[in-house]
Order: structure tokens, then sequence, then C-alpha cells
């Protein structure tokens, strides 16, 4: 899942797109969903590759408040067994065992979700799938701690073709009613620890893996991600600059950083939230004016009340005015 080295907490844009469409098809209303987790509008027409990842947290926090815990484990196991899952079995094709994969597991999980911190780890004689959280005391800590533990067993089952079930776990959290509900009665839980861990015991490890090409989905592309910090914010509030007046406070909001550090971590790079800002409207008006748009419906999307602002801004940019640029591409 990650390098240490990043600093941007995200997930696939199309795992967002994915449970979305699981929670919509049991009845929850969309836009309600996208509104109040914080996801972009046009999630569905976003062609961004990534969102922030506490969008995702509030997005499960949101689903599972309204059922009951086992009605929403069940559909959380769904979506990873049928749709999610199955995006990175490839990479496990490539292994002879459970037990070689998952010694190289970081690599296997780096492209697909940058943010986590996935590694393996063998103490006293037993292994572990562990998964640390940069942002333990952040939102929603339970349901951070849930999401890996479901997704772990949910892989293994995949993996060995079983019903795989937990025999020890260890949790950052000691407030664990929640996960403890989604577990076997027979799981030791060990609470306190630095990361969330899943115990992998030899047998598993000694297994071969053969998966059939009916459990895999169609293998997708690399998405390659920035070590930028810079970078990695322009990726991510790209797609939330539409229809809104992105401010700063947003901006640190989506990210979970305070504005303070947000505007740290840019004076860092030479940068700012208002170069990052100018950049993203020149960005996303230039791919607007490209689609045919008028300027007033450009001006109108970048949340601009008044379309003089909006070329004030655009020239600011790129030296010329909107209409110049228009006619420049037609």
């Amino acid at each position: 899942m990650s390098s240490d080295s990043f600093q941007v907490p995200v997930i696939q844009t199309n795992y967002a797109k994915i449970l979305v469409e699981i929670f919509s098809e049991y009845g929850f209303d969309v836009h309600k969903l996208l509104n109040e987790s914080g996801l972009p509008a046009d999630l569905f027409q976003s062609n961004s590759d990534f969102v922030p990842s506490d969008s995702i947290k509030r997005l499960i926090y949101l689903t599972s408040s309204q059922l009951k815990i086992s009605n929403f484990v069940e559909l959380l196991r769904l979506a990873l067994q049928q749709r999610i899952i199955p995006h990175i079995l490839h990479q496990f094709a490539e292994y002879d065992t459970i037990g070689a994969a998952l010694k190289d597991v970081n690599r296997i999980f780096v492209n697909d979700t940058p943010s986590s911190r996935v590694h393996f780890r063998q103490e006293h004689g037993m292994s572990w799938f562990c998964v640390d959280s940069p942002h333990k005391e952040g939102l929603y800590p339970e349901w951070t701690e849930l999401f890996p533990i479901v997704y772990i067993q949910e892989l293994m089952k995949l993996l060995t073709n079983s019903d795989w079930q937990f025999e020890s776990v260890k949790l950052q959290n000691t407030d664990i009613d929640i996960i403890q509900s989604a577990l076997p009665k027979s799981c030791q839980v060990f609470v306190g620890h630095e990361y969330t861990a899943v115990l992998i015991p030899q047998s598993l490890l000694d297994k071969e893996i053969h998966l059939p090409k009916s459990a895999l989905s169609p293998k997708p592309a690399i998405v390659e991600w920035h070590t930028s910090f810079t970078d990695s914010v322009f990726e991510v509030l790209k797609p939330y600059v539409k229809e809104r007046n992105l401010t700063i406070e947003d901006a640190a909001e989506l990210l979970n950083f305070s504005v303070r550090t947000l505007q740290r971590k840019l004076k860092n790079e030479q940068s700012s939230f208002r170069k990052i800002k100018e950049n993203l409207m020149f960005s996303v008006a230039c791919e607007l004016m490209e689609e045919g748009h008028s300027l007033t419906y450009i001006s109108s999307q970048l949340g601009y009340n008044n379309i003089s602002h909006f070329s004030r801004a655009f020239k600011r940019v790129s030296g010329l005015t909107p209409r110049l640029y228009q006619k420049s591409i037609t």
C-alpha cells in the first residue's frame, strides 16, 4: 500500500465508486452519500485516479450507522469479494505460495492504495499481516480498523478458496465493540498495539496459490502516484473544484490536516494553497473548454460569481484571457 514517504492519504476512485454503487443498490441515496461523506459530487464522471481516504471512512460510518453492524459487514464483504479484491489478485498470482506473496506484500499494494502501510511481520514464531494507520487518532478509528480486518479475511478466503476464519488479531484501539462483532467468537483479540494485524498460520503461508481466471477481474492498469506533496494535493483536490469555491479550510479538512500543517508542508516545497488553487482552476477550465462548454458555464462550475473574476484569475495563470485561449484550441 505505500512507502513511508507518502504523505496524502488516498484510495482509488474506482473503489469509492464501487462502494457507493453497492450502498445505493441497498437503498441509500447516492447524492446524499456523496455530499455527506465529502466525495466529489461528480464522482461517477470523474477521471481522477484517487480520492481522500477520509471521505471513504465517512462513507462507511454514514452507511454503517443506519444499518445493523451485521448487515453492514455483509455489504462490505460483498463489495470486497466481488468488486474490489479481484482487481489485485493478479499480483498474487505471480507467487507460488501465500507466504512468498506476503513477504512482498508492500510492493503488491503500493500502487493499489498508496496511502496505506502494509507489511509482513514475524514475532516469536508467529506471522502477522500488518496494517499501520498514519491517522489512528483521526476520524472514526473503529471503522478505520474494521475495513482492513474484513479486507484481509476476504483476501485470504479468495486466495485459498475456503471459508478461512481468524485465530488472532491485534488492534490499535481499545474500544473494539464494533470490530469484535465482525470476528469469530473464538478469535483472540489483543488491543492497544501500534498497528492492526491478523495472525496468518504456517499452514496458510505454505498453501500454494492457484487462482482460476474466473476469480480475477480484467487486469487493471498501474496507476502512478506522486512523490511531491504539492502534486499529490493538486491531484486529490482536482475533483472538488467544480461547483464550489474551494477554501484552504475545505482543503485541509479533505486532506485531514490542520490549516497550519497544510500551509507548512506546501511552503517546504516553495508552494502555497493559492498557487495550487489557481493551477486547479486553469487545469479544469481548460478541460471544460476542450469539451465545448461556454465561458459562463465554466465560470459558474468553478465557483466564480462573476465571469470577469474568472477571466482575471485565468489570465494571471496563463497570460491569456479565457476567450483568447478558447479561440486558440478551436
